[in-house]
């Protein structure tokens, strides 16, 4: 299995679980992200990731079409709204987006960042990201990938395309030298019904590509998070919000500040849960829970054993075990043997 550096972490298999949140829809000022980066550092996360919108990309991307909408759940029911104006609340000043990854370098952090554009690629790399991701829009864009691969920073790539189009995004970037590729199962809807989350996804592209899996979450709470951890995945990544009754998208699926500390804390616990599986090859019963065989009635000296002649009882180590028991019947009794007394192997022949 392939080993990813972010940073200076290390993903795949047999490291800990790099867990990133994401507050990328849901903050409204640079002030306000920051606060959700000091929760993300306090809980004792990895990362934080941001869609890294420059002023106009919103616009440029969707070529003004306001028309082209998103449907997403809020606690009073399904709404939708404007592609546009969702991506447009992301957008900062390049001063702005080198404050908040400072601030989260500075609070201990990996800055994860998903580009759209030439030039966003060049001014990421330029800002000291550790990581790009592709979203899930841009994973058949071939020359998109190519230029972040071409950067040398690690690249994540959105599982939510044919898989086809993710294998040819891995190559993409193989052919570029850079075999720094994570690729993240993410399930579609905001939020993902259960029914949507398929996570045996996640060993099944381990086992295609060797390379490391992560899962960015979209259903509701935490919980599918350490059912992904238990099958495989290296990274985590789970959207933030301030407050989750707000009714913009990707509010609803996320968790708040104060629930962050439990998420890692779960995972940690879910992770050291996991163990090995070469506890198979050993005992975890105690001795003084299994049993040696005991007389249940005087037997004299040449008698031969017969199990009317034996019981059964604690502890294990007291005499000869009963995982014994086909070599004692029909042993003779080499001396007389009181009822209630654990049979020991010189007391046989």
């Amino acid at each position: 299995m392939k080993q990813v550096s972010i940073g200076h972490t290390l993903v795949g298999d047999g490291n800990p679980c790099l867990i990133a949140f994401e507050p990328s829809a849901t903050y409204t000022t640079v002030s306000e992200a920051k606060a959700l980066l000091d929760a993300v550092a306090a809980a004792g996360a990895d990362a934080v990731k941001f869609q890294t919108f420059l002023p106009g990309e919103a616009e440029r991307m969707m070529g003004g079409r306001r028309d082209i909408e998103v449907e997403f759940g809020t606690p009073t029911g399904r709404k939708k709204e404007s592609v546009q104006e969702a991506l447009k609340r992301r957008e900062l000043h390049f001063e702005e987006w080198k404050a908040l990854a400072s601030f989260a370098h500075e609070n201990g952090l990996l800055f994860i960042a998903s580009a759209y554009f030439f030039d966003t690629v060049a001014r990421m790399r330029d800002l000291g990201v550790d990581a790009l991701k592709v979203s899930k829009g841009d994973v058949n864009n071939a020359l998109l990938i190519e230029a972040m691969a071409k950067t040398g920073l690690p690249v994540i790539l959105d599982g939510r395309e044919k898989f086809e189009d993710v294998r040819r995004g891995v190559e993409i970037c193989k052919k570029a030298g850079n075999e720094e590729v994570i690729i993240m199962h993410c399930p579609a809807g905001y939020p993902a019904l259960d029914d949507t989350v398929h996570l045996r996804a996640i060993p099944a592209i381990k086992e295609m590509t060797g390379f490391p899996v992560g899962f960015a979450d979209h259903s509701l709470g935490d919980l599918m998070n350490y059912a992904a951890v238990a099958l495989g995945a290296n990274m985590l990544e789970k959207t933030l919000s301030p407050d989750r009754a707000t009714e913009r998208v990707e509010h609803f699926m996320s968790l708040e500040p104060h629930e962050l500390k439990q998420f890692v804390d779960n995972v940690r616990r879910v992770e050291k849960a996991m163990g090995s599986a070469d506890i198979l090859s050993s005992s975890r019963v105690e001795e003084n829970a299994r049993r040696s065989f005991v007389a249940n009635r005087n037997i004299a000296q040449g008698e031969n054993i017969t199990l009317e002649m034996l019981d059964f009882r604690r502890p294990g180590n007291a005499g000869i075990s009963v995982a014994q028991g086909h070599e004692v019947l029909g042993k003779k009794a080499a001396q007389d043997i009181p009822a209630g007394t654990f049979l020991q192997w010189e007391m046989l022949e």
